[in-house]
């Protein structure tokens, strides 16, 4: 018998200090988990060449979301996952999601570079390589304790319908396939690995992992017993991620902190016959474990089976023991972050209203704003489930803090951050009409108090009156068009619909009426400079038409009075979702960047990374030099900047961009120098000189040069949400 010890983790984000529960003091932080990693890694044997003999595995996922990723864009987790070096670490969604896939050294494939640890994604081949993605592995072979062992990683189906912008050349296969054919290749006797035995690193719901080990033949030691797969290929044990939760499947021989026949929702065919681990989320819990291994007979397809897995669940303390190495990197990383809150991320020519008393009791063009920059976030990733973009957004007053107002003038990073502080995610629900009235209603209940729960609205216009009872409020809602624009069908090379041209009369006459409209800011007369127009009735009623609503994962869980959202089919579940000031963010980086080329005489030799690309930069220099040219020049510029703002063509073009491309020359956060700290450390062995900053040279936090790339927004009330007992 052999023994291989194990440690598993999954799914981490938040490096600062977190309360363990919302209503606890006591906290817990990233340098504490690096403590208790490293303590239980500092007990295993040493080999010959100083390493420990034993296995660290990560299942995904971890560049977002999170308040310093929503700086970062995830730079600063490439340190912090040096510094834990796990032995081979699974792909999640935030790979894709937060910086995806491209053909040629993209954001993404440059962090995972200067990551010193190999990442896998097994079950999804590059159409025009034949191969996994570059840069990552299709499968790792170590050899452990005498035992050699091959590591795959294996993702569900249901994964790729929540990322956007999906390339149309990356084709998924089917996890039984892949796993059996991976176990021929990696055991083969007369083949180059010899692997003892196979694990799978996976990223997938609970009742996915159970059905793969099942399919996989991952049985347990008890099954093993009575009907052994020694002949069988497959894989012998499960590490999963995606689910934030802690799970440890019955058929484990013994394992001190869990409780095995706890019922866990999902979990309902474990019936102790697969092997299945998932270790929790956010640094608060670590799986530690021991594979007893015995050889099977001669000739045997698995050289080795799983006759004992003992293991504890190690959770983060409060008041614990910190890795003082981990607390000196994240010194230096945050203290970029905070340099890079005082950068301006973009202009607003009004004054962006905040204040609690306006957001928490009637429409508001901040809200407004926010919302409509929410409502195309997730288009592509709709459109990959053939469902089409999303029809409204319905989020809450509450959303918006900051309780101050904000220019006119530059709105700095720092500004986003603290007027959206929260960092639950933005996902997409699936209601029908009576979902959609009552929910509506629950928001406008507590009206006149000051509550969170206020509606705010986008791609829909509520017609309601203060004067009636709660619950009875809402006089009807209809479904908008949007000003300005719209999207062909024209397939795009990610398969999804690509935005079209713009009506140039559209946009024309738009901008005339905001070049002429008064530039008073208060909330009446903004309202005059747009109007809506209705396009569908929604009607209460159960079952009939269906809407895609975007909005926060706090209100579809329930709270604040919204249970009618609780328990309606995600489209975008919390999993895939990202942090609304993520996603603002993304939309001002596409902003600028593709504002910066089109005003730019000749991107020609600009070497972007998807062919849309370029096609949605030649869109917006065409506008921009139709608006030039008017004798109205100056004024022409910023009303068509602020035209521009309505349209879904555009919203689409921002997000696609931002997804696309590498952002770092827009980017106000260094991520390049971030990424590189881990390697600068270890060079400079612990000695904390100032070479290992990530502030760029000269860089002056106080003085921030003028940048006409910004966009310039110009957030409105435009009726969407009128109280008629108000008039």
């Amino acid at each position: 018998m052999i023994s291989l010890p194990i440690l598993h983790f999954n799914d981490v984000y938040r490096v600062q200090p977190f309360k363990l529960h919302p209503t606890s003091k006591d906290t817990i932080d990233v340098t504490q988990f690096a403590a208790m990693l490293s303590g239980a890694r500092d007990q295993w044997p040493e080999r010959p060449d100083g390493l420990r003999d034993g296995l660290v595995l990560f299942s995904g996922d971890v560049f977002s979301p999170s308040t310093e990723s929503s700086v970062t864009r995830g730079s600063h987790m490439v340190p912090v996952m040096n510094e834990f070096r796990p032995d081979v670490s699974m792909t999640g969604p935030a790979f894709v999601l937060f910086n995806p896939f491209t053909h040629v050294l993209s954001y993404t494939r440059q962090a995972i570079m200067i990551l010193i640890l190999p990442w896998l994604l097994s079950n999804v081949v590059d159409t025009t390589t034949g191969r996994v993605p570059e840069p990552l592995h299709e499968f790792q072979v170590l050899e452990r304790a005498g035992v050699r062992i091959g590591v795959i990683g294996l993702i569900e189906k249901e994964w790729i319908g929540t990322i956007s912008s999906w390339p149309s050349t990356f084709k998924y296969k089917d996890v039984a396939e892949v796993g059996r054919d991976l176990s021929r290749r990696l055991r083969d006797p007369n083949g180059e690995y010899k692997c003892d035995i196979i694990i799978a690193l996976t990223h997938a719901r609970i009742p996915n992992d159970i059905q793969f080990a099942k399919t996989l033949a991952a049985h347990s030691p008890s099954v093993q017993d009575a009907n052994s797969t020694a002949s069988t290929h497959g894989v012998d044990l499960l590490l999963g991620g995606h689910d934030h939760l802690y799970y440890i499947s019955k058929g484990v021989t013994a394992w001190e902190g869990y409780d095995v026949n706890e019922p866990v929702l999902g979990a309902e065919q474990d019936e102790g016959d697969v092997l299945v681990v998932k270790s929790g989320t956010d640094f608060r819990d670590l799986s530690e474990f021991v594979l007893v291994l015995e050889d099977t007979p001669e000739g045997s397809v698995r050289r080795k089976v799983i006759k004992g897995i003992r293991g504890k669940r190690l959770s983060t303390q409060p008041g614990s023991k910190r890795s003082e190495r981990m607390a000196k990197l994240l010194e230096k990383l945050l203290s970029s972050v905070s340099s890079s809150l005082k950068a301006p991320v973009c202009k607003t020519d009004i004054e962006l209203d905040c204040r609690s008393g306006l957001v928490r009791t009637a429409e508001s063009a901040s809200g407004n704003w926010f919302a409509d920059v929410l409502r195309h976030a997730y288009d592509d990733a709709l459109c990959l489930k053939g469902c089409g973009g999303a029809d409204g957004v319905l989020i809450c007053g509450g959303t918006i803090r900051g309780d101050s107002t904000y220019g006119p003038g530059n709105i700095t990073l720092g500004d986003i951050l603290e007027i959206l502080p929260f960092q639950d995610p933005i996902v997409v629900l699936e209601l029908d009409g009576e979902a959609l009235w009552a929910a509506l209603e629950a928001a406008l209940s507590t009206w006149p108090a000051q509550e969170g729960r206020f509606p705010v609205v986008s791609g829909f216009r509520v017609s309601w009156d203060s004067r009636r009872p709660p619950n009875q409020r809402i006089l009807g809602i209809w479904l908008v068009s949007e000003p300005s624009g719209s999207v062909s069908s024209t397939p795009s090379h990610s398969g999804t619909s690509t935005p079209a041209s713009l009506s140039v009369t559209s946009l024309l006459q738009d901008a005339v009426n905001t070049a002429s409209a008064t530039t008073n800011t208060n909330n009446s007369n903004n309202a005059s400079q747009q109007k809506l127009t209705d396009i569908w009735e929604v009607k209460r009623e159960k079952g009939g038409r269906k809407y895609r609503i975007v909005t926060r994962e706090y209100m579809a869980a329930g709270h604040d009075g919204f249970l009618p959202l609780k328990g309606q089919k995600y489209l975008v579940d919390d999993e895939s979702g990202q942090m609304m000031s993520t996603l603002v963010r993304k939309y001002l980086l596409g902003c600028r960047f593709i504002n910066s080329l089109a005003r730019a005489a000749s991107f020609s030799d600009v070497d972007l990374l998807h062919a849309d690309s370029k096609a949605a930069i030649h869109r917006e220099k065409a506008r921009q030099d139709r608006y030039t040219k008017t004798t109205l020049a100056s004024k022409w510029r910023a009303a068509a900047s602020r035209a521009l703002r309505w349209s879904k063509a555009h919203y689409r073009d921002q997000f696609n961009v931002a997804g696309r491309e590498h952002m770092s020359d827009v980017d106000c956060f260094p991520g390049e120098k971030a990424r590189k700290l881990a390697v600068a450390l270890s060079e400079e062995d612990g000695d904390g000189d100032e070479s290992a900053s990530t502030k760029e040279d000269g860089e002056d936090d106080e003085q921030v040069e003028e940048d006409e790339s910004l966009v310039i927004i110009h957030p409105v009330v435009d009726g969407r949400l009128k109280d008629e007992g108000r008039k």
